[in-house]
């Protein structure tokens, strides 16, 4: 899609405008059914017709630009923001779950006020603004102002400086940034070797060789859409060539599964290799470029860590490490990342600046690793803040603590005693919209709007401001933090009161921006600025690099190892790793993120211990088994998986799981494995050290079920995951050149179906597709798909229509990991159609395998006959607690007990684009109809469009020489083309 916007996207993206948004965005009413935008010209509005508010995603500091898509007042989908730069349309599986966090069940709907039994009680806005205002001004009387501590998570622009001025009109110290993920050592690094503390900007696609020392970036690492995007440009083939990805880590993640290369590195190693690389570079003289001097200072740094001692350091091969060496300053353009979460432990910053000085010696510093534009997660607050602040009110010195969108009692350590310094706070006030395990120990709570409901902006780079604008009315009685900021202003003494004379933080943000319009536009009128910005979802400028260099300091830094607190016995790293769909713990009270299994186990509602089968054995460990994991700051039970991607010395646990507050979905699901860890900051940086343990295993003699959707992990010869060899891609390119025939179309017994007009179908590119789940997630919020919950799944009951196969293929020491998204193949010889006796399943004119709901019976003869098994059976009258009814798809009907479903190429989008069409008196055009999980994916790894144009995109990709179709030997005429991975050679990686 261009960047011009038609008149159809105006309308699309227009939202409420101003005058009515604003009052959608402050009421407290109760919701209506029908919300009009009457700034929108009456003809515009047409009952059964959408209309797309463009706003931003707050589901992680990643800050990707959303459209919401609205039906008569209601949310009920979003998407990417084509126009936005850092998610360019697309969007991962957390941001489409982000309309459950509009409409779950378990929100706060008033607010909240603990009374002397220790109960809840509700009161009015008006009484809880007042009541607010009135203990602040006592705390001011007292001369206590000073220690009032107010948190919220990674916040910019206009809400940000309004906290502050408030904040500070209080005689308070400004707002603290805290995020667990606040990456510490990365800033740390930056400022020791270039001056700058900030995350420069990585341009994965520019290189043509990419080395991550853990970074999981397909994950949660930084902005993980725009990099997925990103490494798709580098795997993709062009002009014969494909860049190589090698990804260094104790364990097998997503990000390492997409790797060309997977080292199994020991744990808190990364430094050393990324330090016998440099060695091996100037050794070798493979960067002559280098000035003589700072040539001199890094040999004498790095000197002692040749690679033949770096490689018994780390457990990688020493003839590897001279390879990687090599390849990662002969290639034309490297980048190297550093540790990720899960491996920064106590030399997390060292291992940084290691990775640093392999981009400097490489030549990568203003190309692939630019210091601009830069991340605003420089303004985070320290793990080692929070610990002053934890200090101060164990001391008493915190009068008030007032808490948005964080959750301390579940995100940091037991034993960094925030709830005992808790109690010994005379007013804890939170904002948070969900029960929480920190909002749960609150005295006060005002509940916030949801992102979807509310004014404001965000900046995750500098030079990209998105907008937030409310996409409905509030769902329940709640209200914008900076309208309770501004009440409450009006409500303390005069010169406060006359400091903030906004009547609503609407009206803030605009005066905020037209400061921004004078400065960036000062020739236009504010109104129009205004509305393109709504219309666009936000500005974006691009910011120049600025130069850096290598300080003297740098070269008086020391490496050390990463200690590990370890317990008598034998005992094995702890390895915590964020969730991809739970993220922090955030997410999962989402209950698709819940039912979507995990890529690599497919394991679903829990969390658990992974452990090598050799070490399972040893132990007498089987799957499922119910251990007890202890470290010296604490020990906890969780249901073993025997992982076999994992380093035998090394057990993980992923992160996200173990609320014992958060609403009904997050509640006793799993365990929190953060309480495991050390309260300790790292010495450089402050950070929180997530590789900071050892721990001892011990059966306990009970068993806990884990529930995975894997069937087999093996393809045993069925070829369903394909791959093909550079060289051989490259073969088959000069056969199709030269006319040479390559494969023999069979004979069919019946003739094919006809499809005078159009016959739909998908192109999914294997070499694209990361594994990561979110077409999965917004099939099903696009239709109507039911959540089961954990007992049906593990009864094999699950809705989605949508799968990704995972294949372990390959050695155990050098995994190949195949992703293949498996769904209804459409086919035109379908075993499904003949099989159902009353016709409910039949062949569209269109190349469709239609399913009649109404005239189904329920004998699931089409699912027996399926060999793709993507067919679903309602064994059940599933139904969704309210408000979560508001997020049905009005375009898909629900379908009850005793009824057969499957994917339908979402049928709904495929009609509304023809009749779009028609009105318009023109021929579909291509790439105009985009089903959900084509729209949604990071990596554009899935193409729809109509076969019988020969000019259409999947048409041409359908004819690409690494075409194949899944069981094509069944001869069941798939409308669905596959295009095979393609795989380096092993003497490439």
């Amino acid at each position: 899609m261009g960047n011009k916007i038609s008149r159809r996207y105006f309308l699309k993206v227009l939202g409420l405008g101003s005058a009515t948004a604003t009052v959608t965005a402050c009421s407290t009413s109760p919701p209506v059914e029908k919300l009009i935008p009457y700034l929108i010209p009456a003809e515009e509005v047409i009952p059964g017709k959408s209309l797309w508010y463009a706003t931003t995603c707050r589901e992680c500091p990643a800050g990707c630009g959303l459209w919401v898509r609205t039906r008569e007042g209601r949310a009920v989908k979003v998407e990417g923001n084509p126009l936005h730069p850092v998610n360019a349309g697309r969007l991962c599986a957390r941001g489409q779950a982000s309309l459950q966090g509009l409409y779950n069940p378990d929100r706060i709907r008033q607010p909240l006020r603990r009374d002397q039994s220790g109960n809840f009680q509700p009161l009015s806005w008006e009484e809880a603004e007042q009541l607010l205002a009135t203990r602040l001004t006592e705390f001011r009387k007292q001369g206590k102002a000073s220690g009032i501590v107010f948190l919220t998570p990674l916040i910019t622009g206009s809400l940000a400086r309004l906290l502050d001025d408030w904040l500070g009109a209080l005689g308070a110290p400004p707002h603290l940034a805290y995020e667990p993920f606040a990456y510490e050592p990365l800033r740390t690094a930056n400022r020791l070797c270039f001056g700058q503390e900030t995350i420069p900007m990585y341009d994965i696609a520019a290189a043509d060789f990419l080395l991550s020392f853990g970074a999981e970036f397909l994950e949660t690492w930084l902005s993980p859409v725009a990099y997925a995007r990103a490494l798709a440009t580098l795997h993709g083939y062009r002009e014969g060539q494909r860049g190589t990805f090698i990804h260094i880590a104790p364990r097998l993640s997503l990000t390492a599964a997409n790797a060309d290369t997977w080292i199994p590195i020991q744990a808190g190693s990364e430094l050393f290799l990324a330090l016998g690389m440099i060695h091996a570079i100037l050794s070798e003289e493979l960067n002559p470029t280098l000035p003589p001097a700072e040539r001199k200072a890094l040999w004498a740094l790095v000197k002692p860590y040749d690679p033949k001692t770096v490689a018994a350091r780390t457990g990688v091969p020493e003839k590897q490490i001279l390879w990687l060496a090599r390849r990662f300053v002969q290639v034309e353009a490297s980048l190297a990342l550093g540790v990720g979460t899960a491996a920064s432990g106590r030399n997390a910053t060292l291992a940084e600046v290691a990775v640093n000085l392999l981009n400097y010696v490489a030549g990568n510093i203003g190309k692939t690793v630019r210091f601009g534009p830069t991340s605003t997660l420089d303004r985070l607050a320290t793990y080692q803040e929070i610990r002053r602040v934890v200090t101060s009110m164990q001391q008493g010195d915190v009068p008030a603590l007032l808490l948005a969108g964080v959750n301390p009692l579940f995100t940091l350590p037991e034993k960094a005693g925030f709830r005992s310094a808790l109690e010994k706070v005379p007013l804890v006030v939170s904002f948070s919209s969900y029960m929480d395990e920190t909002t749960a120990e609150a005295d006060l709570i005002l509940p916030d709007h949801t992102p979807l409901e509310r004014w404001g902006d965000y900046s995750p780079w500098s030079g990209v401001t998105g907008l937030l604008q409310p996409a409905m009315q509030p769902v329940f009685q709640t209200k914008a933090l900076g309208d309770v900021v501004l009440s409450v202003a009006k409500q303390l003494e005069t010169p406060i009161a006359q400091a903030f004379p906004w009547p609503n933080f609407y009206t803030y943000l605009r005066e905020r921006w037209q400061e921004y319009q004078q400065q960036a536009a000062p020739a236009e009128e504010f109104d129009a600025f205004w509305m393109e910005t709504l219309r666009q979802g936000g500005r974006w400028e691009s910011r120049a690099a600025s130069p850096v260099s290598l300080p003297k300091e740098v070269f008086q830094l020391s490496f050390t190892e990463a200690p590990l607190d370890t317990p008598e016995g034998q005992t094995f790293a702890l390895y915590l790793y964020p969730s991809l769909y739970h993220y922090d713990g955030r997410g999962a009270n989402r209950p698709w993120l819940q039912e979507v299994p995990d890529p690599l186990t497919q394991i679903v509602w829990d969390n658990w211990l992974e452990i090598h089968p050799e070490t399972a054995r040893r132990l007498g460990i089987s799957e499922g088994d119910l251990v007890e994991v202890a470290s010296p700051h604490g020990r906890l039970e969780l249901p073993a998986h025997l992982y076999a991607w994992i380093r035998p010395d090394v057990v993980a646990v992923p992160l996200g799981q173990g609320h014992t507050r958060f609403g009904r979905y997050a509640e006793g699901r799993g365990t929190n494995p953060i309480h495991l860890l050390s309260p300790e900051p790292e010495s450089l940086s402050g950070g929180f050290p997530w590789l900071a343990v050892r721990v001892t295993l011990a059966k306990t003699g009970k068993h806990y079920p884990l529930v995975s959707v894997a069937g087999a992990s093996q393809q045993f010869g069925r070829e369903i995951a394909q791959v093909i060899p550079l060289s051989a891609v490259k073969g088959l390119e000069a056969g199709e050149k030269t006319g040479e025939k390559r494969e023999e179309v069979p004979k069919q017994l019946y003739p094919p179906h006809a499809h005078p007009q159009h016959r739909w179908g998908m192109v999914i590119d294997l070499n694209a597709c990361i594994g990561c789940s979110a077409c999965v997630v917004a099939c099903y919020a696009e239709n109507n798909l039911a959540v089961v919950g954990k007992e049906r799944v593990a009864q094999g009951r699950e809705m989605s229509w949508i799968r990704i196969e995972r294949y372990f293929e390959g050695e155990r020491e050098t995994p190949d990991t195949r992703f293949l998204p498996m769904l209804c193949q459409q086919c035109d010889a379908a075993p499904c159609e003949p099989v159902c006796p009353v016709y409910a399943t039949y062949h569209t004119p269109e190349g469709l395998n239609a399913q009649i709901y109404n005239r189904c019976i329920g004998v699931r003869y089409c699912s027996n006959n399926c060999p793709y098994k993507v067919r679903r059976f309602n064994w059940f009258q599933y139904t969704w607690p309210e408000p979560l009814p508001w997020q049905l798809n009005p375009d898909v009907t629900v379908r009850e007990v005793g009824i057969m479903e499957k994917c339908t190429f979402c049928i709904q989008r495929i009609r509304e684009g023809k009749e779009q069409a028609k009105d318009e008196g023109r021929p579909v055009r291509d790439g105009e109809i985009v089903p959900a999980c084509a729209q949604t994916c990071p990596t554009q790894a899935i193409v729809f469009g109509d076969l019988k144009d020969p000019e259409s995109r999947v048409a041409r990709l359908a004819q690409d020489p690494r075409r194949y179709r899944v069981l094509e030997q069944l001869n069941t005429q798939p409308a669905i083309t596959y295009l095979k991975k393609i795989i380096h050679q092993p003497e490439q990686t």
